[in-house]
């Protein structure tokens, strides 16, 4: 029964993690420009390396699929790898670790991060953070994109990213 028990315990906790991440992150329009934010890990748990992770694509307007698709290969910014030829998936805005930071703010305590590129991935920032206590963290992106100025705040307490939890919501064996 014991086994049972710690057998069901275990997938519950894999399909917490599995399907966590999939509504974890707030997408935006700002201009003609898309922005994602959330934690890099999601759930966020106290203690542990994370960090706010932010993705920045050009849209090309309503119809995305007719018009925008080729416009990233014909301008010379991304090379067509033929993968997906998904408007959203070719449109990274790139260089942007020089011209946007991200504020993290908890409580009245914030920090000032600088952008790092995820590797392979246009579009695709992210920083180091570790939380340090449960609840609702927010993020302020300001800076520029290509010129156009960016001050936009996204907040956990508003569901637009998860709350950071607790570190012992995670942990086993229990002391004490």
């Amino acid at each position: 029964m014991k086994q049972v028990r710690g057998l069901l315990m275990l997938m519950l906790i894999l399909v917490a993690l599995v399907y966590s991440p999939v509504s974890a992150h707030e997408g935006r329009e700002v201009g003609e420009y898309t922005l994602e934010i959330g934690w890099r890990e999601e759930p966020a748990y106290t203690g542990l390396m994370n960090g706010p992770e932010i993705t920045v694509n050009r849209h090309g307007g309503e119809d995305d699929h007719d018009e925008g698709a080729a416009t990233p290969e014909a301008e010379g910014d991304h090379a067509n790898t033929g993968e997906d030829d998904h408007a959203e998936e070719s449109t990274g805005v790139t260089g942007l670790e020089d011209t946007l930071q991200i504020e993290v703010t908890f409580g009245p305590a914030s920090k000032t991060l600088s952008l790092r590129p995820v590797r392979n991935e246009p579009g695709h920032y992210t920083a180091d953070l570790i939380p340090m206590r449960p609840g609702d963290y927010t993020f302020r992106v300001f800076g520029t994109i290509e010129g156009v100025e960016i001050d936009e705040t996204f907040s956990a307490a508003d569901g637009q990213f998860s709350t950071v939890e607790p570190l012992e919501d995670i942990q086993f064996p229990w002391s004490g």
